[in-house]
């Protein structure tokens, strides 16, 4: 008997164990490959191999790799190729995640459990060493989807006592005792779900891996712990049941509690004053065709005037040519009867006479009827002359009246532009005042930060909140240019403000932005972030990045080189998503530089960009002095690589570094 079951091993499980190990390696080496692609612009090789990294996932059956991948694809298309291509990538994703779904929901849970208990008879008979959690998570899961308690309770009790325990295994036991607590009432709901929380928690950080289940723990916990926010949490608690009506009742009572008059008739302010803003461009455009085209008219005209007179002189110069060869032919007339007479002097007198009168006869009439031809021609082309003039005068009065017209047009045009441009003025001075210009003069912190925008008001936009040791910081890109995107940046950076004041973390504060930006943003309007939150006591740095450029970090040595982070999808695009947070355990010392695509996208008069690379290059050779001189150099660097050419985007820099106090020379 134990001889078939070692030849059992060694035929089927030893090969399904090294075909695993096979696949995860080739995971791993695609997701490596997959963000190191993110931040460059080689379009042909992310895709190929986020492709293949799709169909690797399938194969492994990883559908949270898998749907990350994709949704990389749409976020790296949408930013680096173009918005079309990448809301239909989002589109054929949202349909399959649909599809996914329907097939999730015929999920047979009884066929599923009679394999799992099988399967743990057939271990406990014949392989008592071999770790079997995840076949007792498998039913834990199951006895979850029943509510069914005391059976979850104890698949996890069971799972947590087999050998050789996994990371994932661990903390999805603890997730399952979670979940279980749940289900108490009064205060031995608080008291089970603390402990079981208090230990997930620990888990979750030692191993730094979170379980599926690890955001509706979160919002359990904080309603059991905040009763405060009731409202909100038994939203998402009914969302996550499917009861989608309390869900939408409790709702409904948070946005009382939180919204506010005020807000909606900003956003119909703001939008009417795009509208007009819009609406009078298209007017100004319309005028400046209209009055191009007249003058063009007019151009015409005179050109038409000018072929006309030359046509005139031509014809002058034909008639007066023509008036010389009838003079000509006249003499050549006289000159030949006088060497006829001259050959012919033996004739008589009376021939010669007769001859004489004949000649001056037929000289006459020659005469007399080129006179009467020159005539009718010169009487003619005077009143084809006279009726061309009449209509060519009437041509031309007309065209006068409409480049009075036009003028006139031309004024009030000019008059609304100069209007317009004052107007834009002020924006700008409003705009620029809603970014920090003063920044903490403290012995354990160097912060600086410019903002320059390509029009008179653009769509980039930073800030910073200092409070105690706790610094909060973003700088972010909006869509577009001008007027619109400055009203989205003014939104933007009032929502950070406000969560920031409540101490959020970045990937809630994300999160909660993504989830206000979204609504009722009819114009597809999005903004890319990095948010971050320093501890100045420790150097402890938690940042979320949405969609945006990946920030420099210097080493100990100032050797510079891109931040690698979940690159995550911009804010404003697709609602209910849920941001991805990370950390560094300490950047005391070490200069964080963060920028818009404005820096490294910047174009001279050849359409050269400035790169990355040499930004890189530029933070690597410059020894650091303070955060305000990296920036200025950087801006600099600019300046000259543009050579006279116009910015081409707007271009946001921040540069800060935590000291260490005891290293700072009084």
């Amino acid at each position: 008997m134990k001889r078939n079951i070692t030849i059992f091993l060694l035929f089927f499980v030893l090969p399904l164990v090294v075909a695993a190990q096979s696949h995860q390696t080739e995971l791993d080496r695609l997701t490596k490959e997959m963000y190191r692609l993110y931040s460059s612009h080689e379009v042909e090789q992310f895709m190929n191999i986020t492709d293949q990294l799709k169909e690797a996932c399938l194969k492994a059956k990883d559908e949270g790799l898998f749907y990350r991948t994709w949704a990389n694809q749409a976020s790296f298309t949408f930013s680096k190729v173009s918005r079309e291509k990448g809301m239909e990538i989002a589109k054929a994703m949202n349909e399959y995640i649909a599809n996914a779904n329907q097939a999730g929901a015929l999920r047979m849970d009884i066929k599923a459990e009679e394999y799992y208990l099988k399967a743990i008879k057939y271990k406990q008979a014949y392989f008592p060493q071999i770790n079997a959690a995840p076949v007792y998570l498998g039913l834990a899961k199951i006895y979850h989807n029943r509510r069914d308690q005391k059976k979850l309770l104890e698949m996890t009790d069971k799972a947590l006592k087999e050998p050789n325990l996994s990371v994932p295994s661990i903390v999805d036991a603890w997730s399952y005792r979670c979940i279980a607590a749940m289900h108490y009432n009064g205060e031995v709901q608080k008291t089970e779900l603390n402990k079981a929380y208090t230990e997930w928690k620990r888990l979750s950080e030692k191993y730094n891996y979170r379980s599926s289940f690890s955001d509706d723990i979160e919002i359990y916990h904080a309603q059991v712990k905040l009763p405060q926010e009731k409202y909100k949490l038994m939203s998402y608690a009914y969302e996550w049941q499917g009861k989608w009506k309390e869900a939408l009742k409790y709702h409904k009572e948070y946005k009382k509690a939180s919204d506010s008059t005020n807000t909606a008739d900003i956003r119909k302010q703001a939008a009417e004053h795009a509208m007009q803003m819009d609406i009078i461009r298209a007017e100004n455009q319309t005028k400046e065709l209209l009055l191009h085209n007249q003058s063009l008219k007019l151009v015409h005209a005179q050109d038409e005037l000018e072929q006309r007179r030359l046509e005139e002189e031509a014809l002058n110069l034909t008639l007066k040519n023509r008036d010389i060869e009838l003079s000509n032919a006249s003499i050549k007339l006289k000159n030949d009867s006088l060497d006829r007479q001259a050959h012919q002097s033996k004739l008589s007198e009376y021939k010669s006479k007769l001859e004489l009168e004949q000649n001056k006869e037929r000289m006459e009439r020659i005469t007399l009827w080129t006179a009467i031809g020159v005539g009718a021609l010169i009487i003619a082309f005077l009143c084809i002359y006279l009726y061309r003039r009449s209509r060519h005068m009437k041509a031309l009065t007309v065209a006068y009246d409409k480049l009075e017209t036009a003028y006139e047009q031309l004024e009030q045009t000019t008059a609304a532009k100069e209007r317009i441009e004052s107007e834009l003025r002020i924006a700008r001075d409003i705009q620029m005042s809603m970014v920090p210009h003063e920044f903490p003069e403290r012995p354990d912190l160097d912060l600086y930060a410019s903002m320059n925008p390509a029009k008179e008001v653009g769509g980039d936009l930073y800030d910073y909140l200092l409070e105690d040791n706790i610094l909060y910081f973003c700088l972010g890109d909006v869509s577009g240019k001008g007027v619109p995107a400055s009203l989205f940046m003014a939104q933007t950076i009032r929502l950070f403000r406000a969560l920031a004041k409540q101490h959020m973390m970045p990937a809630s504060i994300a999160t909660r932005l993504n989830d206000e930006l979204t609504e009722k943003n009819d114009n597809g309007m999005f903004v890319t972030m990095f948010i971050g939150q320093l501890n100045l006591t420790n150097g402890q740095l938690h940042f979320c990045n949405a969609g945006h450029n990946p920030p420099v970090i210097g080493g100990d040595e100032q050797q510079g080189s891109f931040l690698e982070m979940e690159p995550n999808a911009p804010i404003g695009l697709w609602p209910e998503l849920e941001y991805i947070g990370e950390e560094i355990a300490s950047i005391k010392g070490r200069p964080l530089f963060i920028y818009s695509d404005g820096l490294n996208e910047a174009e001279n008069i050849k359409l050269e960009q400035f790169g990355d690379e040499h930004m890189l290059d530029i933070l690597r050779h410059t020894k650091f002095k303070d955060a305000r001189h990296v920036v200025e150099l950087m801006e600099a660097e600019v300046e000259r690589h543009r050579h006279g050419a116009e910015p081409n985007d707007d271009m946001t820099i921040m540069c800060l570094k935590a000291l260490n106090i005891n290293k700072i020379k009084i």
